[in-house]
């Protein structure tokens, strides 16, 4: 029989193309994420991360301290790639310690660029768990004669860190696909070193990773060599985003929009199934609100008037959207007089490095409209979309589609939006129900986070980490569904598809 791992020990990540969540201690199930991190990271120049002194290294880049910061080598603001492969410790069977470090055998590395190299670590990691090796020296040894190592800053170090010393940025996940696995991997150490202050070498904490629907299976094999040889988990549960924002609400079927930073994706759930075949996705996204907001805010002269350089930057138009300024006009009501109101109002105050700027309303209001109305050729409404993911499911399931919509995303906050929605879906999807007798929808309902999670009040857009929380406390101990490191040591990176969310 397994160990049975506490609740404070438990880790919740949510991997995101824009945002990173993650939560250590699951107990208090209305505690938010301790780390929100942008899913970014800096390669720095050799120069600068060879010859920092450490001092200055933990100074520039925000470096843990104390005991963790002297054992750990990869847990200063500079993540080494080199040290994630080579820190990992023996191999343990059920939490205790099986084998001799000083023993070696060779293990498939994160960098396998081919399926075939991914599926070669199964071989490998069933060779170690028969042999007792853990390829923890070997690993060094590599390391050593490859002498192209790569070191990464991530959070407020990667904000700090000046042009010079960096070589270039890397966005490790693009649209819900993660593009640079090594990347990740770092990012990953730097969560659980850096950030939750967990030493690699003493990792006890077993991790909940809640994922986008659509991953392959050479991605989740990946996730599990990462959690397995570069974070020594003992145990993980690979849950899907979906699902786990319907279980935020206390729902098991239902709609699911996410609108993201360059993504929308459209996924029903029926009876804790995704229907894979029915999702459907948008490239507007967070994005191009971000786009439309440039644009309108440099045609308006008086806003270029209020900048020394003349010119607004991109930068600005982000930190404005992202500051809740930016409002849906109800059109769809009628209600002119809410209209007059916001065109009569005056112009709200917005911060912006030291600096008071005053922006019109009807710019802040025109903004989020290509959400839900996009003007890009070949794109959709995104109520169109909506009811081309439900229609795609039984007829008899898409009752319980339409009275359980759940938005979320960051990009899904914009104020009226759902009401918006509401009003369309009602005017488009209802009267079109009445037509048929089979599977008549008599209500349209958006979903919001059950005021019994006080904790979560104001927070629906982070519905899904709320329920991959909720998700921990149920499986993470549950043989069926978690994932062990003997398991992992016995069967490699495939056992990811035995079990499963």
């Amino acid at each position: 029989m397994g160990i049975a791992h506490r609740e404070e020990n438990f880790i919740v990540i949510e991997l995101g193309s824009h945002t990173t969540k993650a939560v250590l201690d699951t107990s208090d199930i209305n505690k938010l994420p301790d780390v929100v991190l942008r899913t970014r990271g800096g390669v720095l120049k050799q120069d600068s991360s060879n010859s920092a002194p450490q001092s200055a290294t933990d100074e520039e880049f925000g470096g843990l301290k104390g005991e963790d910061s002297k054992q750990e080598p990869g847990s200063s603001g500079i993540a080494n790639t080199q040290d994630a492969a080579a820190s990992t410790t023996p191999l343990h069977v059920n939490g205790i310690m099986d084998v001799d470090p000083a023993e070696s055998t060779q293990r498939s590395s994160l960098q396998a660029e081919t399926e075939d190299e991914v599926s070669s670590v199964g071989n490998a990691a069933a060779e170690a768990a028969a042999t007792g090796d853990s390829g923890a020296d070997r690993s060094q040894k590599d390391a050593e004669q490859d002498g192209n190592e790569v070191s990464y800053v991530f959070g407020s170090a990667l904000e700090s860190a000046t042009s010079d010393a960096l070589e270039s940025t890397v966005d490790m996940m693009v649209g819900g696909f993660v593009q640079d696995w090594e990347a990740l991997s770092a990012f990953l150490r730097h969560i659980i070193t850096k950030e939750l202050g967990i030493p690699i070498s003493r990792n006890g904490n077993p991790i909940l990773f809640s994922i986008p629907a659509l991953w392959s299976k050479t991605d989740l094999e990946r996730l599990a060599q990462v959690a397995f040889e570069h974070l020594n988990a003992p145990t993980i549960v690979i849950a899907e985003q979906p699902l786990a924002a319907l279980y935020g609400n206390g729902k098991t079927n239902g709609l699911v929009v996410d609108i993201g930073h360059t993504v929308t994706t459209i996924t029903p759930v029926v009876d804790s199934c995704i229907q894979p075949s029915t999702i459907v996705q948008s490239p507007v996204a967070g994005a191009a609100v971000t786009r439309r907001l440039h644009e309108l805010l440099e045609a308006d002269p008086s806003v270029n008037a209020q900048f020394d350089s003349g010119a607004v930057p991109l930068e600005f138009a982000e930190r404005l959207k992202e500051s809740g300024l930016c409002r849906l006009r109800l059109a769809l009501t009628g209600d002119e007089e809410d209209g007059d109101e916001q065109e009569s109002a005056s112009p709200p105050e917005f911060e912006y490095e030291g600096k008071k700027f005053r922006i019109n309303t009807e710019i802040l209001a025109k903004a989020p409209e290509v959400l839900v109305e996009p003007t890009e050729p070949g794109t959709m409404r995104l109520t169109s979309l909506m009811q081309q993911a439900a229609l795609a499911c039984d007829p008899e399931k898409r009752t319980a589609l339409w009275e359980n919509i759940n938005i979320v995303g960051g990009s899904s906050r914009f104020g009226s939006l759902k009401e918006y929605l509401q009003s369309e879906l009602e005017a488009t999807v209802l009267p079109a129900s009445n037509m048929f007798a089979v599977s008549q929808t008599r209500e349209i309902k958006i979903l919001s986070v059950p005021d019994y999670f006080v904790g979560w009040r104001n927070h629906d857009h982070w519905a899904g980490f709320l329920g991959a929380c909720i998700m921990a406390k149920i499986i993470m101990n549950d043989a069926k569904h978690n994932i062990t490191r003997a398991e992992y040591n016995e069967n490699g990176p495939s056992i990811v598809h035995t079990k499963p969310s």
